[in-house]
């Protein structure tokens, strides 16, 4: 794998999604009653795919991937701690691939938000523990 994403991701009105997931969100009617917006999380593999949706109330979040790391690293496992401050959305959790490890994180925020500055400050004061640090903003699909 190269520097790639280990998920992509897409926002869609809820109403696009009722339609194809219908009898699915009526089991679960109460969790996406008062969302707006569905986030679609897509693992695929050559075995397989894997959707993990989560009900959302904005049309756009950010995506976090910290590429080349050594995941014996205390700084690391700080990192993460730290990143649920930021209303962590999914996560991939700690990957190899190859020789390289990936973590992967959606948050509950986007690049106009206040909590962006902080963030940003927080990753460029770690920024040198990672090969790369990739801040992809995800928002409504048209």
């Amino acid at each position: 794998m190269s520097d790639k994403a280990l998920t992509d991701a897409v926002i869609k009105k809820k109403e696009e999604v009722l339609a194809i997931f219908q009898n699915f969100f009526l089991a679960f009617k109460g969790k996406f009653k008062d969302s707006s917006y569905i986030l679609i999380v897509r693992l695929l593999t050559k075995t397989y795919a894997k959707l993990t949706i989560y009900p959302l109330n904005k049309d756009r979040i950010l995506k976090i991937i910290f590429i080349g790391f050594d995941i014996k690293n205390i700084k690391i496992e700080e990192t993460i701690k730290e990143l649920r401050n930021f209303k962590i959305i999914h996560a991939s959790g700690l990957t190899t691939l190859g020789n390289k490890s990936y973590y992967e994180c959606y948050l509950d925020l986007s690049l106009g938000d206040e909590d962006y500055k902080d963030l940003k400050r927080n990753l460029d004061k770690i920024k040198n523990i990672f090969e790369d640090i990739k801040i992809v903003e995800i928002y409504l699909e048209k």
